[in-house]
């Protein structure tokens, strides 16, 4: 896998948007406007300050309201949204109101702020930036930056860790089997006091000791998993985590070692995932670490591994580290039987996994009280506690 600062296309999109009188009109309110975008964003963040706090802007516009041209800036500011709103021709603060709207995770994922996105994006075109949007596409933090050149609007899309133009509004992500992108969820409104590193859900289990053995065959071999849950802790991303090891052997020789982190939420009972270290061994010695992510670095954050309440078609975002793991879940069946070498479980749940980083799809069955059972072709054969 590729680093995120590799990966990063130079590139802008150009969606003509706006009719000529309109942009006629457009045009001319803003040559009239007093203050630049990036300016209405600066004095949003001291007016936002100044009434409760750091505050971080997520949205901001130029707009007509009522005759009056005017910014609107949207601010994170704890659990709350402040929307201040500005007069275009004196900066003069026209209306602040306090709603509820908690956009904190949204803006902890992002590195870049919207005033250095609409920075970029007229350093690839020329003219005035009437609207900087923050959002994620596929877990990543990306800015929807609008500029007006006189004669039609074009919108560009920054990265929101690489500080990069990349591909706009048009570039939105696909699914794996083409067709329409389904919805998943990839923001989780947490904090860090809220997480427990012991503990237990209906379909997974955080126990100290707790081990389960799987086997099965992948083409000619046969594959070993263990997965036990360890005496350790580690924190990520300013959460105490469980750490869970994952051996893998092939015909007896191992092929992996992994560290996985995870914590369970005190409120919901869901299983955050935090990242994980990586071996890969070829030969006997360890080749590679692909894969490994960790919440807090390069952009990435906790997804949900396991949720709390099992909600059939339930969709969400497991891993959130941008171009190294992305994988997510739909839950498709709560009412699956399964035989196993370890008995016989009902009302199963099984997942369907797929990433937007690859083609494909894999199955993973969960049972009450057990946790994971089947896992692709591998079945468990032994349960340890």
């Amino acid at each position: 896998m590729q680093s995120p600062s590799i990966r990063v296309l130079i590139l802008a999109i150009a969606l003509p948007v706006t009719a000529p009188a309109q942009a006629d009109q457009t045009g001319q309110r803003l040559k009239e406007a007093k203050l630049t975008l990036v300016e209405a964003i600066q004095k949003g963040v001291k007016e936002a300050e100044s009434e409760g706090g750091a505050a971080v802007p997520f949205k901001a516009e130029f707009e007509i309201d009522k005759g009056k041209a005017v910014f609107s800036i949207d601010l994170a500011q704890g659990n709350k949204t402040l929307n201040v709103v500005l007069d275009a021709s004196d900066g003069s603060v026209v209306e602040k109101e306090t709603e509820d709207g908690d956009h904190t995770a949204l803006t902890a994922a992002c590195k870049v702020s919207l005033s250095k996105a609409i920075d970029a994006a007229l350093a690839k075109t020329k003219g005035h930036a009437m609207e900087a949007t923050l959002r994620l596409a596929a877990g990543k933090p990306v800015i929807d930056v609008v500029v007006f050149d006189g004669k039609a609007t074009s919108t560009l899309c920054v990265d929101g860790v690489a500080a990069a133009v990349i591909a706009g509004k048009a570039a939105e992500v696909t699914s794996p089997q083409g067709g329409e992108e389904k919805k998943w969820t990839d923001v989780f409104h947490t904090t860090p006091d809220e997480f427990t590193s012991t503990g237990r859900s209906t379909f997974m289990i955080l126990e100290p000791g707790y081990r389960l053995t799987f086997q099965g065959k992948e083409g000619s071999k046969t594959v070993d998993l263990v997965i036990s849950v360890m005496g350790e802790t580690k924190k990520v991303d300013g959460v105490e985590t469980r750490v869970v090891e994952e051996r893998e052997s092939a015909d007896g020789q191992l092929v992996e070692v992994s560290r996985n982190y995870f914590a369970i939420s005190k409120k919901t009972g869901s299983v955050f995932y935090f990242g994980e270290d990586v071996d890969m061994y070829k030969d006997g010695k360890v080749h590679s670490h692909e894969g490994a992510w960790l919440a807090g670095q390069n952009g990435a954050r906790a997804g949900v591994f396991m949720p709390g309440i099992a909600l059939l078609g339930a969709r969400f975002y497991q891993e959130i580290a941008p171009d190294v793991a992305m994988d997510r879940a739909e839950i498709i069946s709560l009412s699956e039987t399964v035989d196993t070498p370890a008995g016989k479980f009902e009302r199963v749940m099984k997942y369907e996994e797929t990433t937007p980083l690859e083609k494909g799809k894999e199955y993973k069955w969960f049972a009450p009280g057990v946790g994971l059972i089947q896992d692709a072709d591998l079945k468990l054969v032994k349960i340890e506690k």
